[in-house]
């Protein structure tokens, strides 16, 4: 069941967070099994990490500064709308072509609301299945030049996958707005982004294992490396657990979306890392709801219920789990907003005023277990901060 949390409480944990404010600097640990054995136990930074996960646990964090760079000391207790104030007025009778990575995964669910915002502004709109390859990328934005609408919304489509598709569409003025989507390769660039905080969550994963296990966690990322986003999560989330000085990375196992969807194929990974690592495996940490199903039901075969898993995106099936036991933890970006965002971006863009820099968006995150998982994976997201009505009354109010 979720909750509404009132100002004095946040500033509680705000105030306590503030006693462990320490500034941190760490090189990245290593990919290997067979990396030097975890120095001694960080007292202060593992109890930071316990004090920010009690805090998302029971409320919401957010973080100054790139996504790219974040450490524990630039996470903070959101007490107040951190969102944007001021936008322009979104112009009637727009059409909207919205790209998600693939159908029935998190990124349609993007989509959908993305689409629904766009009808309740006189927009048409319509979704588009990427799915899930570069191949079917570039079948998307074909379609979407050929339909030429007033713009394209991609959910989780890395540019450098896209750079032609994306050329084509602004040699005839239609803006690209990525949502999860970060650049690489020097690839021709979206005309503005939005992030789902894919790598803040990805960070809280490593910082739950950190504050969980007493500052000795040992960790296996079983990881998709095929985008950027998740691979720029990856990179932070190794570095915020390097500075835990008694934990330990054991390995970064990759995987791709396709092997995470084949059942059989994630359990017969889970069982080579259960046979590689024995008792010393006691995190599992993945970059999606996306077969860890397959992982769970594994680990149960194997007997191994001390092994510990989490994932991100604070999906319905993966929430639901959480709360029955079988998952450790999620986490998820208040959904939604960041649907509102991109719509907000297409308006920018449109107006022909320039886009909101990504790091002012705002969106916080929160930390879902078995005390605060909704059993039916259903969360009510505006009881923790009602962004609708904030961008709403933003667009009614502009000129």
């Amino acid at each position: 069941m979720t909750q509404t949390f009132g100002a004095g409480r946040l500033r509680i944990f705000a105030a306590a967070l503030g006693v462990a404010g320490l500034l941190f600097t760490a090189a990245c640990g290593s990919d290997d099994a067979g990396s030097d054995a975890p120095a001694e136990v960080n007292d202060a930074y593992t109890q930071q990490a316990a004090e920010l996960i009690e805090a998302g646990t029971n409320g919401m964090l957010y973080f100054e500064g790139a996504e790219a760079d974040i450490t524990l000391d630039k996470i903070k207790v959101y007490q107040d709308w951190s969102g944007p104030t001021e936008s322009v007025k979104p112009p009637a009778g727009s059409k909207l072509n919205i790209i998600v990575c693939r159908i029935g995964t998190s990124c349609e669910e993007v989509g959908k609301k993305a689409a629904e915002i766009a009808t309740s502004l006189g927009w048409s709109a319509e979704v588009l299945d990427g799915q899930g390859t570069p191949e079917g990328f570039q079948r998307a934005f074909a379609t979407a030049a050929a339909n030429k609408p007033t713009a394209v919304i991609t959910v989780a489509i890395p540019e450098n996958q896209v750079a032609d598709g994306v050329a084509e569409l602004q040699k005839s003025n239609i803006p690209v707005v990525g949502v999860s989507a970060v650049a690489e390769g020097g690839a021709v660039g979206y005309d503005a982004h939005v992030s789902s905080r894919e790598t803040f969550q990805a960070v809280l994963e490593a910082t739950k294992a950190v504050a969980d296990s007493g500052g000795t966690a040992k960790v296996v990322f079983l990881w998709d490396v095929g985008y950027p986003h998740l691979v720029e999560a990856l990179e932070a989330s190794k570095r915020v657990l390097a500075g835990c000085t008694g934990c330990e990375l054991l390995e970064v196992r990759e995987r791709t979306l396709t092997q995470a969807t084949d059942p059989v194929e994630m359990q017969n990974i889970t069982t080579s890392l259960i046979q590689k690592y024995g008792d010393d495996l006691e995190y599992i940490l993945t970059p999606y709801g996306n077969g860890v199903e397959s992982i769970i039901a594994a680990l149960k075969a194997a007997g191994r219920d001390d092994i510990k898993v989490m994932s991100k995106n604070a999906e319905a099936e993966r929430l639901a789990s959480v709360a029955a036991g079988d998952q450790f933890a999620d986490f998820g970006a208040i959904r939604g907003w960041n649907a509102y965002a991109a719509i907000d971006q297409v308006g920018r863009l449109a107006a022909g005023q320039p886009a909101l820099p990504d790091a002012e968006q705002g969106i916080p995150a929160t930390v879902f277990d078995a005390s605060n998982a909704p059993a039916d994976g259903t969360v009510d997201w505006s009881s923790y901060v009602n962004y609708a009505e904030r961008y709403e009354q933003m667009w009614a109010a502009a000129q």
